[in-house]
Protein backbone atom coordinates (compact mmCIF):
# COMPACT_ATOMS: atom_id res chain seq x y z
CA UNK A 1 0.00 0.00 0.00
CA UNK A 2 1.30 3.73 -0.90
CA UNK A 3 2.26 5.83 1.88
CA UNK A 4 -0.45 8.14 0.16
CA UNK A 5 -3.29 5.42 0.50
CA UNK A 6 -2.22 4.57 4.21
CA UNK A 7 -2.04 8.29 5.10
CA UNK A 8 -6.04 8.74 4.13
CA UNK A 9 -6.91 5.09 5.29
CA UNK A 10 -9.26 5.11 8.54
CA UNK A 11 -7.71 2.55 10.86
CA UNK A 12 -10.76 0.30 12.30
CA UNK A 13 -10.97 -1.03 16.18
CA UNK A 14 -13.35 -4.62 16.19
CA UNK A 15 -13.83 -5.02 20.24
CA UNK A 16 -15.27 -8.36 20.73
CA UNK A 17 -17.12 -8.78 24.19
CA UNK A 18 -19.10 -12.36 24.45
CA UNK A 19 -20.32 -10.44 27.77
CA UNK A 20 -21.73 -7.25 26.09
CA UNK A 21 -25.64 -8.13 26.36
CA UNK A 22 -27.74 -5.81 28.21
CA UNK A 23 -27.23 -2.37 29.89
CA UNK A 24 -25.66 -3.92 33.07
CA UNK A 25 -22.25 -4.35 34.68
CA UNK A 26 -18.86 -2.64 33.83
CA UNK A 27 -19.28 -3.81 29.71
CA UNK A 28 -20.58 -1.36 28.50
CA UNK A 29 -18.28 1.22 30.13
CA UNK A 30 -15.45 -0.37 28.28
CA UNK A 31 -16.91 0.46 24.95
CA UNK A 32 -16.83 4.17 25.76
CA UNK A 33 -13.29 3.86 27.14
CA UNK A 34 -11.90 2.21 24.01
CA UNK A 35 -13.72 4.59 21.95
CA UNK A 36 -11.52 7.80 24.03
CA UNK A 37 -8.22 5.67 23.61
CA UNK A 38 -9.02 5.62 19.90
CA UNK A 39 -10.59 8.42 18.92
CA UNK A 40 -9.41 8.39 15.01
CA UNK A 41 -10.60 4.50 14.55
CA UNK A 42 -14.00 3.51 13.01
CA UNK A 43 -15.33 0.84 15.82
CA UNK A 44 -17.32 -2.47 14.98
CA UNK A 45 -18.57 -4.19 17.68
CA UNK A 46 -19.03 -8.40 18.40
CA UNK A 47 -21.48 -8.93 20.91
CA UNK A 48 -22.98 -11.77 23.10
CA UNK A 49 -25.92 -13.47 21.81
CA UNK A 50 -29.04 -11.83 22.56
CA UNK A 51 -27.03 -8.07 22.83
CA UNK A 52 -30.06 -5.97 22.91
CA UNK A 53 -27.87 -2.49 21.05
CA UNK A 54 -28.10 -0.65 23.69
CA UNK A 55 -24.29 0.55 22.98
CA UNK A 56 -24.55 0.34 19.64
CA UNK A 57 -25.66 -1.66 16.71
CA UNK A 58 -23.28 -4.95 16.62
CA UNK A 59 -21.18 -6.24 13.14
CA UNK A 60 -22.23 -9.80 14.40
CA UNK A 61 -23.19 -11.44 17.82
CA UNK A 62 -22.08 -15.14 18.75
CA UNK A 63 -23.60 -17.92 19.21
CA UNK A 64 -23.95 -20.23 22.31
CA UNK A 65 -24.93 -23.08 20.11
CA UNK A 66 -21.70 -22.57 17.94
CA UNK A 67 -19.18 -22.02 21.34
CA UNK A 68 -20.56 -25.86 22.62
CA UNK A 69 -20.10 -27.05 19.00
CA UNK A 70 -16.23 -26.00 19.34
CA UNK A 71 -16.12 -27.53 22.67
CA UNK A 72 -16.86 -30.74 21.25
CA UNK A 73 -14.36 -30.11 17.91
CA UNK A 74 -11.78 -29.75 20.50
CA UNK A 75 -12.35 -32.88 22.68
CA UNK A 76 -12.62 -34.70 19.59
CA UNK A 77 -9.20 -33.67 18.47
CA UNK A 78 -7.24 -33.68 21.99
CA UNK A 79 -9.10 -34.99 24.90
CA UNK A 80 -8.91 -38.66 26.11
CA UNK A 81 -10.43 -41.63 24.51
CA UNK A 82 -13.58 -41.36 25.72
CA UNK A 83 -13.97 -37.66 25.16
CA UNK A 84 -13.37 -38.39 21.85
CA UNK A 85 -15.59 -41.30 21.38
CA UNK A 86 -18.57 -38.69 23.30
CA UNK A 87 -17.66 -35.82 20.75
CA UNK A 88 -17.66 -37.73 17.83
CA UNK A 89 -21.13 -39.50 18.70
CA UNK A 90 -22.71 -36.46 19.51
CA UNK A 91 -21.78 -34.93 15.83
CA UNK A 92 -22.74 -37.91 13.54
CA UNK A 93 -26.65 -36.60 14.28
CA UNK A 94 -25.53 -32.83 13.45
CA UNK A 95 -23.43 -32.58 10.21
CA UNK A 96 -20.13 -35.02 11.49
CA UNK A 97 -17.19 -33.50 13.55
CA UNK A 98 -15.88 -31.98 10.16
CA UNK A 99 -18.70 -29.62 10.13
CA UNK A 100 -18.29 -28.25 13.66
CA UNK A 101 -16.08 -24.87 14.13
CA UNK A 102 -11.97 -25.20 15.11
CA UNK A 103 -12.57 -22.56 17.92
CA UNK A 104 -15.19 -20.95 19.85
CA UNK A 105 -15.41 -17.96 17.99
CA UNK A 106 -12.10 -17.40 15.45
CA UNK A 107 -14.44 -17.99 12.48
CA UNK A 108 -17.11 -15.34 13.44
CA UNK A 109 -13.92 -12.73 14.12
CA UNK A 110 -12.59 -14.01 10.60
CA UNK A 111 -15.54 -13.55 9.14
CA UNK A 112 -16.01 -9.73 10.33
CA UNK A 113 -12.66 -8.75 9.25
CA UNK A 114 -13.42 -9.72 5.98
CA UNK A 115 -15.90 -8.75 5.93
CA UNK A 116 -14.78 -4.94 6.55
CA UNK A 117 -11.90 -5.76 5.21
CA UNK A 118 -9.71 -5.18 7.98
CA UNK A 119 -5.94 -5.50 7.45
CA UNK A 120 -2.46 -5.89 9.37
CA UNK A 121 -2.59 -1.99 10.51
CA UNK A 122 -6.33 -2.40 12.28
CA UNK A 123 -7.21 -3.66 15.41
CA UNK A 124 -8.85 -6.39 16.94
CA UNK A 125 -9.59 -5.72 21.49
CA UNK A 126 -10.50 -8.78 23.35
CA UNK A 127 -11.11 -6.77 26.91
CA UNK A 128 -12.77 -10.32 28.71
CA UNK A 129 -10.04 -12.83 27.60
CA UNK A 130 -11.00 -16.37 28.77
CA UNK A 131 -9.87 -19.46 26.86
CA UNK A 132 -12.58 -19.56 24.54
CA UNK A 133 -11.06 -16.35 23.25
CA UNK A 134 -7.50 -17.18 23.33
CA UNK A 135 -8.32 -20.45 21.36
CA UNK A 136 -10.45 -17.90 18.78
CA UNK A 137 -7.78 -15.98 18.51
CA UNK A 138 -5.15 -18.73 17.96
CA UNK A 139 -7.49 -20.24 15.54
CA UNK A 140 -7.48 -16.90 13.45
CA UNK A 141 -3.83 -16.25 13.68
CA UNK A 142 -3.06 -19.61 12.25
CA UNK A 143 -5.76 -18.70 9.14
CA UNK A 144 -4.22 -15.21 8.34
CA UNK A 145 -0.91 -15.68 9.30
CA UNK A 146 1.08 -11.87 8.44
CA UNK A 147 -2.65 -10.58 7.02
CA UNK A 148 -4.04 -10.89 10.86
CA UNK A 149 -4.68 -7.70 12.07
CA UNK A 150 -2.53 -6.34 15.93
CA UNK A 151 -4.81 -8.27 18.22
CA UNK A 152 -4.86 -6.47 21.97
CA UNK A 153 -5.94 -9.36 24.71
CA UNK A 154 -6.49 -8.72 28.28
CA UNK A 155 -6.54 -11.74 30.47
CA UNK A 156 -8.81 -10.81 33.77
CA UNK A 157 -8.16 -13.55 36.60
CA UNK A 158 -6.04 -16.77 36.56
CA UNK A 159 -8.77 -19.31 35.73
CA UNK A 160 -9.48 -18.12 32.26
CA UNK A 161 -13.05 -18.88 32.23
CA UNK A 162 -12.51 -22.79 33.31
CA UNK A 163 -12.61 -23.45 36.64
CA UNK A 164 -11.21 -26.88 36.55
CA UNK A 165 -7.87 -27.00 36.66
CA UNK A 166 -6.49 -29.93 34.86
CA UNK A 167 -8.16 -29.12 31.50
CA UNK A 168 -7.47 -25.64 31.33
CA UNK A 169 -3.57 -26.48 32.01
CA UNK A 170 -4.51 -28.87 29.07
CA UNK A 171 -6.31 -26.67 27.03
CA UNK A 172 -3.48 -23.52 27.56
CA UNK A 173 -0.70 -26.58 26.35
CA UNK A 174 -2.43 -27.11 23.15
CA UNK A 175 -2.38 -22.87 22.04
CA UNK A 176 0.01 -21.28 24.02
CA UNK A 177 2.96 -22.13 21.58
CA UNK A 178 0.80 -19.95 18.62
CA UNK A 179 -0.07 -17.30 20.87
CA UNK A 180 3.43 -16.77 21.97
CA UNK A 181 5.45 -17.54 18.87
CA UNK A 182 2.53 -14.90 17.16
CA UNK A 183 4.12 -11.38 16.61
CA UNK A 184 0.10 -9.95 16.09
CA UNK A 185 -0.61 -11.24 20.06
CA UNK A 186 -0.27 -9.07 22.60
CA UNK A 187 -1.20 -10.35 25.97
CA UNK A 188 -2.41 -7.66 28.69
CA UNK A 189 -3.65 -7.95 32.14
CA UNK A 190 -5.58 -5.47 34.85
CA UNK A 191 -3.11 -6.21 38.09
CA UNK A 192 0.58 -6.95 37.84
CA UNK A 193 0.02 -9.62 40.24
CA UNK A 194 -1.77 -11.51 37.40
CA UNK A 195 0.81 -10.86 35.05
CA UNK A 196 3.28 -12.25 37.14
CA UNK A 197 1.14 -15.12 37.77
CA UNK A 198 0.28 -16.02 34.20
CA UNK A 199 4.19 -15.60 33.55
CA UNK A 200 5.30 -17.96 36.30
CA UNK A 201 2.69 -20.05 35.41
CA UNK A 202 2.18 -20.53 31.91
CA UNK A 203 5.83 -18.55 30.81
CA UNK A 204 3.05 -15.96 28.86
CA UNK A 205 4.48 -11.94 28.38
CA UNK A 206 1.98 -10.05 29.87
CA UNK A 207 1.62 -6.60 30.26
CA UNK A 208 0.24 -4.89 33.14
CA UNK A 209 -1.90 -1.68 33.42
CA UNK A 210 -4.82 -2.43 31.13
CA UNK A 211 -7.54 -0.64 32.65
CA UNK A 212 -10.62 1.05 31.27
CA UNK A 213 -12.98 3.36 33.31
CA UNK A 214 -15.62 1.65 34.78
CA UNK A 215 -18.64 3.63 36.43
CA UNK A 216 -16.64 6.83 37.64
CA UNK A 217 -14.38 8.26 35.45
CA UNK A 218 -10.87 9.26 36.68
CA UNK A 219 -10.01 11.96 33.97
CA UNK A 220 -12.71 14.32 34.85
CA UNK A 221 -12.65 16.00 38.21
CA UNK A 222 -14.64 14.37 41.59
CA UNK A 223 -18.27 14.67 41.52
CA UNK A 224 -20.14 14.69 44.62
CA UNK A 225 -23.58 12.99 45.16
CA UNK A 226 -26.47 15.16 44.73
CA UNK A 227 -28.51 14.46 47.52
CA UNK A 228 -27.69 16.00 51.31
CA UNK A 229 -26.78 12.89 53.54
CA UNK A 230 -26.27 13.48 57.43
CA UNK A 231 -24.72 9.78 57.85
CA UNK A 232 -21.61 8.05 57.21
CA UNK A 233 -21.97 6.03 54.41
CA UNK A 234 -20.64 2.28 54.17
CA UNK A 235 -21.06 0.62 50.87
CA UNK A 236 -21.46 -2.63 49.54
CA UNK A 237 -22.05 -2.48 46.24
CA UNK A 238 -22.96 -4.45 43.42
CA UNK A 239 -24.43 -8.07 43.18
CA UNK A 240 -23.17 -10.06 46.24
CA UNK A 241 -21.32 -12.56 43.79
CA UNK A 242 -19.35 -15.56 45.07
CA UNK A 243 -16.17 -14.47 45.87
CA UNK A 244 -16.75 -11.05 47.10
CA UNK A 245 -17.15 -11.71 50.88
CA UNK A 246 -20.43 -10.12 51.72
CA UNK A 247 -21.96 -12.72 53.25
CA UNK A 248 -19.68 -11.39 55.89
CA UNK A 249 -21.70 -8.82 55.99
CA UNK A 250 -23.76 -9.23 58.87
CA UNK A 251 -21.28 -10.60 61.09
CA UNK A 252 -19.46 -6.91 60.59
CA UNK A 253 -22.44 -5.25 61.26
CA UNK A 254 -23.20 -6.87 64.48
CA UNK A 255 -19.46 -6.01 65.65
CA UNK A 256 -19.96 -2.46 64.09
CA UNK A 257 -23.17 -2.02 66.27
CA UNK A 258 -21.64 -3.59 69.32
CA UNK A 259 -18.82 -0.70 69.14
CA UNK A 260 -20.79 2.43 68.40
CA UNK A 261 -23.05 1.48 71.21
CA UNK A 262 -20.10 2.74 73.73
CA UNK A 263 -19.09 5.17 71.19
CA UNK A 264 -19.97 9.02 70.91
CA UNK A 265 -19.63 9.31 67.17
CA UNK A 266 -21.69 12.33 66.41
CA UNK A 267 -23.51 10.93 63.72
CA UNK A 268 -25.31 7.72 62.45
CA UNK A 269 -23.47 5.08 60.34
CA UNK A 270 -25.89 3.83 56.97
CA UNK A 271 -24.27 0.66 55.95
CA UNK A 272 -25.83 0.73 52.05
CA UNK A 273 -26.28 -3.35 50.44
CA UNK A 274 -27.20 -3.44 47.16
CA UNK A 275 -28.90 -7.12 46.41
CA UNK A 276 -31.68 -9.12 44.38
CA UNK A 277 -35.29 -9.95 46.36
CA UNK A 278 -33.89 -13.69 47.27
CA UNK A 279 -30.71 -11.83 48.66
CA UNK A 280 -32.95 -10.18 50.95
CA UNK A 281 -34.95 -13.01 51.68
CA UNK A 282 -34.97 -15.14 54.85
CA UNK A 283 -31.99 -17.82 53.53
CA UNK A 284 -30.05 -14.93 51.27
CA UNK A 285 -27.31 -13.31 52.15
CA UNK A 286 -28.86 -10.12 53.66
CA UNK A 287 -31.39 -11.82 55.56
CA UNK A 288 -30.42 -9.67 58.63
CA UNK A 289 -31.14 -6.62 57.13
CA UNK A 290 -34.66 -7.04 57.03
CA UNK A 291 -34.78 -7.44 60.88
CA UNK A 292 -32.35 -4.59 61.73
CA UNK A 293 -33.61 -2.06 63.55
CA UNK A 294 -34.49 0.46 61.64
CA UNK A 295 -34.88 3.14 63.99
CA UNK A 296 -31.30 2.64 65.55
CA UNK A 297 -30.42 6.00 66.66
CA UNK A 298 -26.32 5.42 65.87
CA UNK A 299 -26.54 2.63 62.95
CA UNK A 300 -29.02 1.72 60.07
CA UNK A 301 -29.13 -0.54 57.02
CA UNK A 302 -30.45 0.36 53.80
CA UNK A 303 -31.71 -2.33 51.34
CA UNK A 304 -31.36 -1.36 47.77
CA UNK A 305 -31.97 -3.38 44.49
CA UNK A 306 -29.12 -4.19 42.31
CA UNK A 307 -30.87 -3.71 39.80
CA UNK A 308 -30.13 0.17 39.02
CA UNK A 309 -29.82 1.89 36.25
CA UNK A 310 -26.17 2.95 35.58
CA UNK A 311 -26.78 6.58 36.00
CA UNK A 312 -28.81 5.68 39.31
CA UNK A 313 -25.66 3.05 40.25
CA UNK A 314 -23.38 5.90 40.33
CA UNK A 315 -24.95 8.45 42.09
CA UNK A 316 -25.77 5.85 44.76
CA UNK A 317 -21.62 4.99 44.51
CA UNK A 318 -20.83 9.04 44.88
CA UNK A 319 -23.23 9.61 47.99
CA UNK A 320 -21.00 6.90 50.20
CA UNK A 321 -18.07 7.69 52.53
CA UNK A 322 -16.50 4.58 52.07
CA UNK A 323 -16.00 1.78 50.33
CA UNK A 324 -15.75 -1.81 51.90
CA UNK A 325 -14.52 -4.97 50.34
CA UNK A 326 -14.54 -7.90 52.54
CA UNK A 327 -13.14 -9.83 49.38
CA UNK A 328 -11.95 -13.76 49.63
CA UNK A 329 -8.50 -13.26 48.87
CA UNK A 330 -8.45 -17.04 46.82
CA UNK A 331 -10.90 -14.73 44.29
CA UNK A 332 -9.42 -11.28 44.37
CA UNK A 333 -5.63 -12.10 44.93
CA UNK A 334 -4.78 -11.86 41.60
CA UNK A 335 -7.80 -10.18 39.68
CA UNK A 336 -8.71 -6.64 40.02
CA UNK A 337 -11.57 -5.31 40.95
CA UNK A 338 -14.31 -2.40 39.45
CA UNK A 339 -15.36 -1.13 42.21
CA UNK A 340 -11.55 -0.43 43.16
CA UNK A 341 -11.88 1.88 40.55
CA UNK A 342 -14.57 3.16 41.18
CA UNK A 343 -13.97 3.86 44.90
CA UNK A 344 -10.14 5.33 43.77
CA UNK A 345 -11.59 7.91 41.12
CA UNK A 346 -14.42 8.85 43.46
CA UNK A 347 -11.81 9.34 45.96
CA UNK A 348 -13.36 7.22 48.35
CA UNK A 349 -12.37 5.52 51.73
CA UNK A 350 -11.99 1.80 51.22
CA UNK A 351 -11.41 -0.79 53.56
CA UNK A 352 -10.40 -4.35 52.25
CA UNK A 353 -9.56 -7.66 53.12
CA UNK A 354 -5.91 -8.33 53.98
CA UNK A 355 -4.04 -9.64 50.39
CA UNK A 356 -6.37 -8.45 47.58
CA UNK A 357 -4.79 -7.53 44.85
CA UNK A 358 -4.22 -3.78 43.36
CA UNK A 359 -2.16 -2.89 45.90
CA UNK A 360 -0.68 -0.32 43.93
CA UNK A 361 -4.38 1.53 43.94
CA UNK A 362 -4.27 0.80 47.78
CA UNK A 363 -0.87 2.28 49.00
CA UNK A 364 -1.60 5.70 49.00
CA UNK A 365 -2.86 6.34 52.36
CA UNK A 366 -6.49 5.88 51.11
CA UNK A 367 -7.32 2.83 52.07
CA UNK A 368 -7.35 0.52 55.29
CA UNK A 369 -6.34 -3.94 54.85
CA UNK A 370 -7.75 -5.58 57.95
CA UNK A 371 -8.24 -9.44 58.19
CA UNK A 372 -11.65 -10.64 60.50
CA UNK A 373 -14.80 -9.01 60.99
CA UNK A 374 -13.73 -7.14 64.73
CA UNK A 375 -11.16 -5.78 62.14
CA UNK A 376 -13.67 -4.90 59.69
CA UNK A 377 -15.99 -2.83 61.87
CA UNK A 378 -13.22 -0.72 63.71
CA UNK A 379 -11.84 0.46 60.19
CA UNK A 380 -15.13 1.92 59.57
CA UNK A 381 -15.45 3.63 63.05
CA UNK A 382 -11.70 5.06 62.63
CA UNK A 383 -12.40 6.01 59.51
CA UNK A 384 -15.67 7.80 60.75
CA UNK A 385 -13.70 9.52 63.13
CA UNK A 386 -11.00 10.35 60.94
CA UNK A 387 -12.22 11.46 58.06
CA UNK A 388 -9.71 13.99 57.04
CA UNK A 389 -6.95 11.43 57.89
CA UNK A 390 -7.72 9.66 54.19
CA UNK A 391 -8.00 13.12 52.53
CA UNK A 392 -4.62 13.27 51.28
CA UNK A 393 -4.60 9.77 50.24
CA UNK A 394 -7.60 9.39 48.23
CA UNK A 395 -6.37 12.27 46.33
CA UNK A 396 -2.95 10.68 45.47
CA UNK A 397 -4.32 7.46 44.55
CA UNK A 398 -6.99 8.97 41.78
CA UNK A 399 -4.03 11.16 40.71
CA UNK A 400 -2.19 7.65 39.84
CA UNK A 401 -5.10 6.02 38.45
CA UNK A 402 -5.72 8.94 36.12
CA UNK A 403 -1.54 8.63 34.67
CA UNK A 404 -2.01 5.06 34.11
CA UNK A 405 -4.85 5.78 31.70
CA UNK A 406 -3.35 8.75 30.30
CA UNK A 407 0.04 6.58 29.20
CA UNK A 408 -2.03 3.58 28.47
CA UNK A 409 -0.18 0.37 27.54
CA UNK A 410 -2.33 -0.03 24.28
CA UNK A 411 -1.08 2.90 22.88
CA UNK A 412 2.60 1.87 22.74
CA UNK A 413 4.02 -1.03 20.56
CA UNK A 414 6.05 -3.61 22.72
Amino acid sequence: MSAEALSSKVPKLLVVEPKLIRNRGHHHTQITALKTLFPDYRLHLIAGEGYDGFAGKATATLSTAAIEKAKLHWHFRHGKLRRKAVAFLRAVFDGGIASYPSSPFGDTILEVCEQLQFDAYDKVIIPSTNLDALESVADLVSKLGEKAPQICMRLLDPTLGDPKERRRLQRMNVLQEVIQRSAKVRLFSETGELANYMEQRFGLSVTRGFYLTCSINPLEPTRKAAGQYDTFRVGLLGAPRPGKGYERAAAIVKELSSMLDGASLGLQVEVLLQGSDDDYAEDGVYAFAKSFPSTADKLCVTCISNRLDPEDFEELFLSTDLILLPYDIGVYGLQGSGLVQDAVAAEKIIVHSKGISMQDFLSHGNANAVVSNREFAEAILEAATNLSRYTSGCVTAKKYFSKLLIEHPLLYSP
